[in-house]
């Protein structure tokens, strides 16, 4: 077992609370000169997850959201059991939240929802970014299983697979650790539901192929949850529509990109939201 060192630029530990996104932002004010920056969180997971990006961004000068989805972090609400239902949420809070185009990020089962948002949103999205997606999000049914009837064999399992093979160090500990305990935080039933959502979402190829504005797809090299090589459907549909994505491919990283390589996914981010 390795002790936590020191905290570091590119490490995660526990993340300093995040401001929840409440009233109406004026992307139109002197203030904002760029469109907002929008995080859709994944699975089990609330705003932290973006603790390290929210930092980078917002330091920049950037007006960067990070929401929590019903049922997740300090959000309340009963949790929606549908990715189609989650991207009709996000749109209302968008509508509430924002007066401007948005870039809208998501990661995961967060990915699924801005890609049924942005389909729906019309000129709201002026841009998507797509971390670690796949189409279809299928999800093995041991651990659809497994969150149903042993969630912390559940959570385990998808903090294992989350992160690259191999042993990655004090900081990748310190990460899976991060994470582990996050999802542990969420009401329970959380990640069931987050799970079977995400495996019964069969719209994606409709929504990718629905899309009119730039689209910027980021995948681990070694995600082992959504592997690169399956993001062709997403790409041919994307494609089908008339929308040539940009794809890159961070290195020595799993799916847990926003913990593994938090200062690639920034510059990704930096890139993709110029605007």
């Amino acid at each position: 077992r390795h002790d936590p060192p020191a905290l570091r630029p590119n490490m995660v530990q526990a993340p300093q609370p995040l401001p929840a996104a409440r009233g109406r932002h004026d992307a139109h004010s002197s203030a904002v000169r760029v469109r907002p920056i929008v995080l859709v969180h994944g699975a089990s997971h609330d705003r932290h997850t973006w603790h390290l990006q929210h930092a980078h961004l917002d330091g920049t000068g950037r007006q960067v959201l990070a929401l929590d989805l019903p049922g997740h972090g300090d959000d309340r609400d009963v949790p929606l059991t549908s990715i189609e239902a989650m991207a009709g949420w996000l749109l209302a809070r968008l509508e509430a939240c924002v007066s401007a185009p948005v870039h809208l990020v998501g990661h995961s089962m967060g990915s699924l929802i801005a890609l049924e948002a942005a389909s729906r949103g019309g000129e709201r999205v002026a841009s998507l970014v797509l971390v670690g997606s796949t189409l279809p999000m299928r999800v093995a049914p041991a651990l659809l299983e497994a969150a149903r009837s042993n969630p912390d064999e559940a959570r385990a399992m998808v903090n294992h697979w989350s992160f690259a093979a191999g042993d990655g160090g004090p900081d990748v500990d310190a990460a899976k650790a991060a994470n582990l305990a996050m999802m542990a935080r969420q009401p329970p039933g959380v990640l069931a539901i987050d799970l079977a959502a995400c495996d019964g979402y069969d719209g994606g190829p409709a929504a990718a192929a629905a899309l009119r504005c730039p689209v910027r797809l980021i995948c681990g090299e070694n995600d082992r949850m959504t592997p690169p090589a399956g993001i062709e459907l997403l790409r041919e549909s994307l494609r089908s529509g008339g929308c040539e994505p940009q794809t890159e491919i961070i290195a020595d990283c799993g799916h847990a990109i926003m913990a593994e390589q938090p200062a690639r996914l920034n510059e990704a981010l930096s890139r993709s939201c110029r605007d």
